[in-house]
């Protein structure tokens, strides 16, 4: 018999084998394409999660800032917290020049926004409590500061000497409003700088 003469119409156990071992190396090197693509997706989703969430929290602060009329910071009983009471135009329920407060709950660790039609003070009275829409804004709250500077009622850098009268803003000068917001979750620190005029 001449094997040369002979057509080949199959293919080889060799070339089989070298085509199965092929298959597998690609399969595998998609395999772990595949892999490495999930754990860069989950990454950047969460990353995403984070930014959005600073820009949530920054926005709704900066519209109840920059619409409101009426401000006041004070101090809570924890050191770590401060109280913002506020009135404002800028409603998430609907309405109308609503009296907003930010608080820290602290047993739950959470940043939370009151909006009544009725002024906030604390205690809450059991009558208002119906009349008062709570937003938790931030879980796993740490440090919740803020730091208020009003242009036209500002301190003076020193003490006035006696029968010195306080420096006056001219009238043709803006009085602008600057509020330095802090806090920590997570122990991440955020920190916050609303302007307005």
């Amino acid at each position: 018999m001449c094997y040369s003469s002979m057509s080949k119409n199959a293919f080889t156990l060799i070339e089989l084998m070298v085509s199965i071992a092929l298959t597998v190396i690609v399969v595998l090197f998609l395999y772990k394409a595949l892999a490495l693509q999930t754990i860069t997706n989950n990454v950047l989703t969460k990353n995403a999660n984070s930014l959005s969430f600073q820009d949530k929290i920054f926005l709704l602060m900066y519209q109840d800032l920059s619409e409101s009329n009426v401000t006041q910071i004070s101090k809570s009983y924890n050191r770590d917290y401060d109280l913002l009471y506020l009135q404002t135009k800028n409603s998430l329920h609907a309405i109308p020049f609503p009296y907003v407060a930010y608080y820290v709950n602290a047993k739950k660790k959470t940043l939370v926004r009151l909006e009544s039609a009725y002024p906030i003070k604390f205690p809450i009275p059991s009558e208002h409590i119906q009349y008062i829409y709570a937003d938790v804004l931030i879980d796993e709250i740490e440090k919740f500061r803020i730091f208020g500077q009003n242009g036209a009622n500002a301190k003076p850098p020193r003490e006035l000497l006696p029968g010195e009268a306080p420096r006056k803003i001219p009238s043709n000068k803006k009085v602008t409003h600057s509020f330095l917001i802090y806090f920590n979750k997570n122990k991440k620190n955020y920190l916050f700088e609303i302007v307005r005029d």
